[in-house]
């Protein structure tokens, strides 16, 4: 018999220009074996919306453990740097500006679980160390 384990799962970052030159990274996490495919979703999504796609790239697509848990995670360290887009798009909540993409993406390659016991400060302190 053919299971899917809900404990696994990726955690990805998508870059996206947007045409008044805002950098925003969408971080987020999917049980798909591949981020590509919640990729386009977004894409997909955004060109409803707004009638253009943004220049995206996929930046990182890290299979872990527990990806709810890292993907929120991120979002708290993540909340004072927040964007939203104007309309909801798919993954709108999930979108922020003002991210240090290199540190972003080291930070989340090299986490397999989510820290456990972070106070709202040391939240903020590890969002600035992540800004641009």
């Amino acid at each position: 018999m053919f299971f899917k384990r809900k404990d696994l799962g990726r955690v990805y970052v998508i870059r996206m220009l947007l045409l008044d030159g805002t950098v925003v990274h969408k971080v987020g996490m999917t049980h798909s074996d591949r981020a590509t495919d919640r990729f386009f979703e977004i894409l997909r999504s955004w060109f409803n919306t707004f009638r253009y796609v943004p220049a995206s790239r996929l930046r990182l697509d890290h299979e872990c453990e527990n990806p709810e848990a890292i993907e929120k995670f991120m979002h708290k360290v993540l909340k004072e740097y927040k964007y939203s887009p104007g309309k909801p798009v798919q993954g709108h909540t999930e979108m922020f500006a003002g991210v240090d993409e290199v540190r972003l993406i080291h930070f989340l390659s090299n986490t397999d679980k989510a820290i456990k016991g972070v106070s709202d400060n040391h939240y903020k302190i590890l969002g600035k160390l992540l800004a641009g």
